[in-house]
């Protein structure tokens, strides 16, 4: 993958979490992704370090969803 390709996976995925949040963007990938099981790989490189933030996202996710029904 070049620089180019690079940059616009990183612009991609900003722009998705920043409309969808990190939650969704990230349920959003695993559904394009269904076919080659690639994305959980992809998901880890582009979350880095920070697995955390993931998790505390979904609980919050969690409560959101619960509070809707």
């Amino acid at each position: 993958m070049n620089q180019s390709e690079t940059r616009l996976i990183e612009e991609g995925w900003a722009a998705l979490v920043e409309r969808l949040g990190l939650v969704n963007a990230s349920r959003f990938v695993m559904l394009l992704d269904r076919r080659t099981g690639d994305a959980r790989q992809h998901l880890q490189s582009l979350w880095g370090t920070r697995p955390s933030l993931v998790r505390r996202s979904q609980s919050q996710s969690s409560v959101v969803n619960q509070s809707d029904s």
